[in-house]
């Protein structure tokens, strides 16, 4: 996945996955549901895994801990897998967020970044989003007029 986009985030805390994406969470193509998981940023996003890609990505850090025991492994489990949150994604294209996945995030009603970073999404605040993000939307922006 790559490209940044503004989207909407719902009364009710949904927000839609741009079409292209939409296939990367295993969209059925009768109904267009998917499945996805979230996860909180360590730089206050919210990363937005496929599941499968969740799966691979837990496969590939932690096999190459040899020892689950060590304490920086155990606090990268507890990072990437206690924290994690399974969602459906609707005919719509549409997921919903939890509340305590918007308030960590600073997520309200009205725009949000999506930013696809190759097999995962993030989410940002307007507020948090790094500049760079909003400067290239602001230049697609001004491309499109």
């Amino acid at each position: 996945m790559y490209g940044t986009s503004r989207q909407k985030l719902d009364s009710n805390g949904r927000v839609s996955i741009p079409i292209k994406h939409l296939q990367s969470f295993n969209a059925d193509s009768a109904t267009g549901t998917g499945h996805g998981v979230l996860v909180t940023g360590e730089d206050g996003c919210i990363e937005l895994f496929p599941l499968d890609a969740f799966n691979e990505e837990i496969q590939k850090t932690f096999m190459l801990h040899e020892n689950p025991r060590d304490i920086n492994a155990r606090e990268q489990r507890r990072r990437l897998i206690g924290n994690a949150y399974g969602v459906d994604i609707d005919e719509r294209g549409r997921l919903s967020i939890p509340n305590k996945y918007r308030d960590f995030a600073g997520l309200q009603s009205g725009p949000v970044i999506l930013s696809a970073c190759g097999e995962y999404l993030e989410i940002w605040s307007p507020d948090t989003c790094p500049k760079l993000l909003l400067e290239f939307l602001a230049e697609e922006r001004i491309r499109q007029k």
